[in-house]
């Protein structure tokens, strides 16, 4: 895919967790920005948690010195930033995170329903690649795809999330949105229909052509966002991370740090799939966004290869009440 697909860094609108006009918006652009889910202290707090854990990793990582965070040490990334597995769904941080009061109201405002199942997913985080171009993350336009199968999963399922943990701006980059294209989502097994049918219905990742009117006649965003926003989007949105759309400067830590977080009603789910769910609490086992049913992140191709228990593993989390329910327990 080419790279002449115009990127917009824009100020969109921002929403107190709960309140019925996000949802709105949601269902109207397939996107919203929740503002300030996380205070600035629990933003601090998570990214240092994120640290903890990469420090614990064993490998000579220091949060304090980017000599140390080359590949060699830094744990298995895709898409450039990416971090799904080596135990990082179940890290303190992420744990932390999901218990958040907000993050939780955002998506039971979604779905009205308060009895959610939070997905075991990992962290975004891209180092500052003027310092290493090797660190730079996968150009949007090369990966602008839907995480929902058109065939296999028809019509409205799944709202993914992450909260930003940095402030955004147009040289850090972030997730582009094409605004409404969810709506258009039921033309894609037609315009598609051979390639859809060498896809298993339960894969979910769809990635489409530069020329793909869906991107021709919408204008993709790079949404601004401050520490602490939480971002949720409809599966069926178009949508991708992309770089800055101009040259950070200055001396630069991590352009860009992010939880990723999905919740759905538990009532989607079924008790083979909360077990399962159970037993990835005990193994550290991370997954997908879709906590309906359960996908082991540690079974993508890049993390088999290095193996789960390439690097030291967090411990297991002792959950509360809240955090236990959100995995499947009644209690």
């Amino acid at each position: 895919m080419s790279d002449n697909i115009n990127i917009k860094y824009e100020y969109v609108p921002r929403f107190k967790a709960g309140d019925p006009e996000s949802v709105s918006y949601l269902e109207e652009h397939g996107y919203v920005v929740i503002a300030n889910a996380l205070s600035d202290q629990e933003s601090t707090k998570a990214l240092n948690l994120i640290w903890d854990y990469l420090e614990g990793l064993d490998t000579g990582i220091d949060r304090n010195d980017r000599d140390t965070w080359d590949n060699d040490r830094w744990p298995t990334a895709v898409h450039g930033g990416i971090l799904p597995g080596h135990g990082i769904g179940h890290s303190a941080a992420q744990w932390y995170i999901r218990d958040i009061p907000a993050v939780k109201e955002a998506f039971a405002a979604v779905w009205d329903d308060e009895d959610l199942l939070v997905s075991f997913d990992g962290v975004a985080l891209w180092r500052p690649w003027t310092y290493n171009q090797n660190w730079r993350t996968n150009n949007g336009p090369s990966w602008m795809h839907i995480d929902q199968h058109p065939i296999g999963r028809p019509g409205k399922h799944c709202v993914q999330g992450l909260v930003n943990l940095l402030p955004s701006s147009p040289a850090t980059g972030g997730n582009v949105m094409v605004p409404g294209s969810h709506k258009r989502f039921a033309q894609i097994p037609e315009r598609y229909a051979e390639r859809l049918s060498r896809i298993h219905p339960k894969i979910d990742h769809f990635r489409f052509p530069n020329d793909d009117p869906l991107l021709a006649d919408s204008q993709p965003i790079i949404c601004h966002m401050q520490a602490g926003d939480l971002m949720l989007w409809d599966s069926r949105t178009i949508h991708c991370s992309s770089p800055g759309l101009e040259t950070p400067t200055g001396d630069q830590q991590l352009f860009r740090a992010a939880s990723l977080i999905c919740m759905m009603p538990k009532s989607k789910s079924n008790a083979d799939v909360i077990a399962m769910r159970k037993e990835a609490v005990q193994n550290l086992t991370s997954t997908t966004n879709w906590s309906d049913r359960f996908i082991n992140a540690d079974e993508f191709p890049d993390i088999a290869a290095a193996g789960k228990n390439a690097f030291k593993l967090p411990p297991i989390p002792v959950l509360n009440v809240n955090q236990r329910k959100m995995v499947g327990w009644d209690e």
